[in-house]
Order: structure tokens, then C-alpha cells, then sequence
């Protein structure tokens, strides 16, 4: 024995190392499995790892753009019923303001019987005011049967001024203010008669002056001063303004009273613009 071991005492520890390391992998790997279905296993695992990171990203950015375009879709729907019920409100507005243009024909033609329907309704696109010169640009013209000469109210039957250019599709109206205009004037207490124009040194003030009154006209401030109608040219009752003051001009001889226009020019939007009317007596 003794001598076996020395001839074969290597090769003897060799094969026991051999079995050692064989009994260690075999305890490492599982007892049910096979050796080399195990490291199979384990030299694929960092690879299989890869794999379902890999899945799921590509997963989440695919969940991510159908979420995305199902978004984009929703926003566009979204859009596009916000754009038919603007255009719904718009109608319905366009539909209201025809309403309130009608009703505000039909006060004045009741209010005025001279008046008959062919009035053109209109909208002021320009006010100008200079040293020279108050006027309104119209968005009506000869297109509508707009003329020269035509005269023009608000919607409450007061005097705005009388049309002194005539385009295709818009007119210039120079107020009652304007230093051109001279209009035959009444007044409503006192059945007065005068004339109202405008006066330089009180356009800029908004106001306009009421002269060539009687010599014993007793004006009072408040009195109501309308269109008298004569030279029919101008429908009568149409309110020009109210007597701010009198004052006597610079002779001293005859007075004159100061009107504050009943139409406010700044804030005026629509207005009417009488093309005939009926002299009523």
C-alpha cells in the first residue's frame, strides 16, 4: 500500500481534486437541473435581461405615441366644436343686431310719420375732427341709393349731419357741427324759429350756435331745439340739441343761443340714413 502511494500518491491526490471540484459545481448547480442547462442559463440571463429591457421600452414608447396621437385627435375634435359653436354664437349675434336694427326702424317710423321705410341702416368707420371740418365716414354709399344731400339720424331720431360725398360703398357726413352745415331749426317751447350751424370757435367744443332768432325770443338753457322742416329738405321733429346759454353777439343788436348736440359723436356706432321721406303738415 505504502509503496502504491508513493508510486501513485499524485495521481491519486489529482483525481480527488478532480472530484472535489466536480462535487462543487454540482453542489452550485441545482440538483434537478442539468449542468449544462445551467450554464446555459447563466451565460443567457445577462442577454435575456437585455431582451425584456429592451420589450419594454419599446412597449411604453409605442403606449406612449397611441396616447399621444389619441391626444392629438381629442385636441382637434375639441378645436373644431369650439369653432362651430363660435361661428353659432357669431350668427346668433349677426341675427340679434338684424333684430335690433328692425325694432329701431320701426320706433322711428312710428315715432315720425314722415318717415317711410327707405332708410338705409349704416356704421361709422371714421370720425375726423379737425380746425376745419367735423365729419363721419359711412359704410354705405351710391350701391345703397345714398345721395348728396341725404340726411342722417341715430337710432333715438336725433340730427347726426347731412351726407356731402357720395362713394360706392361709403359716404362722408358732415355733422351738425361742421362749419358747413346750416340747418332750419325750431324751437319745441316756444315754437321759435331760428337757424342752427356750426360755428368755428365752437366746433372744437362739440357745440354748434342757434341765431337769426326773433328779437323777443325767450330762450331758456334746457329749451329743446328740433329740424323745422321748411325748405323740405330735412324731415321736421328731428331733435338737433338743447340750449346750453344765450349770448348776445358782438354788436350787441340780436342774440344767439350755444346748442349742445343730442348726438354724442365720440361713442356714435350706427346711425340711419333717410333717403326720402313724406312732408306731413
Amino acid at each position: 500500500m505504502k509503496n502504491f502511494l508513493k508510486e501513485h500518491g499524485l495521481w491519486v491526490l489529482f483525481a480527488a481534486a478532480v472530484i472535489a471540484v466536480a462535487l462543487a459545481c454540482m453542489s452550485f448547480f441545482s440538483a434537478n437541473s442539468a449542468p449544462l442547462t445551467n450554464l446555459a442559463g447563466i451565460i443567457a440571463s445577462p442577454f435575456r435581461a437585455a431582451y425584456t429591457a429592451a420589450a419594454d421600452w419599446i412597449s411604453d414608447k409605442q403606449k406612449y405615441y397611441e396616447d399621444y396621437t389619441a391626444l392629438e385627435e381629442e385636441n382637434a375634435a375639441l378645436k373644431q366644436q369650439i369653432a362651430e359653436m363660435e361661428e353659432a354664437v357669431r350668427r346668433s349675434e349677426k341675427l340679434e343686431e338684424e333684430n335690433a336694427n328692425y325694432r329701431d326702424l320701426l320706433n322711428l317710423q312710428q315715432a315720425h310719420r314722415d318717415l317711410t321705410s327707405d332708410m338705409e341702416s349704416a356704421y361709422v368707420i371714421e370720425h375726423e375732427v379737425t380746425n376745419w371740418t367735423s365729419s363721419l365716414t359711412l359704410n354705405k354709399g351710391t350701391a345703397n341709393g345714398v345721395e348728396v344731400g341725404d340726411c342722417v339720424m341715430d337710432a333715438t331720431g336725433a340730427l347726426v349731419g347731412l351726407v356731402d360725398k357720395a362713394g360706392y360703398n361709403w359716404c362722408r357726413v358732415l355733422t351738425i357741427v361742421d362749419t358747413d352745415t346750416s340747418i332750419g331749426a325750431q324751437v319745441f317751447r316756444t315754437k321759435d324759429l331760428g337757424l342752427a350751424e356750426g360755428d368755428f370757435a365752437l366746433m372744437r367744443q362739440g357745440r354748434l350756435r342757434l341765431g337769426v332768432l326773433p328779437a323777443d325770443c325767450q330762450l331758456l338753457a334746457g329749451d329743446l331745439v328740433e329740424t323745422s322742416g321748411l325748405g323740405e329738405y330735412l324731415p321736421s321733429g328731428l331733435v338737433i340739441g338743447t340750449v346750453e346759454e344765450v349770448q348776445v353777439d358782438d354788436s350787441g343788436a340780436t342774440s344767439y343761443a350755444v346748442l349742445v348736440p343730442k348726438v354724442d359723436f365720440d361713442s356714435l356706432n350706427q346711425v340711419f340714413i333717410i333717403k326720402s321721406f313724406d312732408i306731413v303738415p
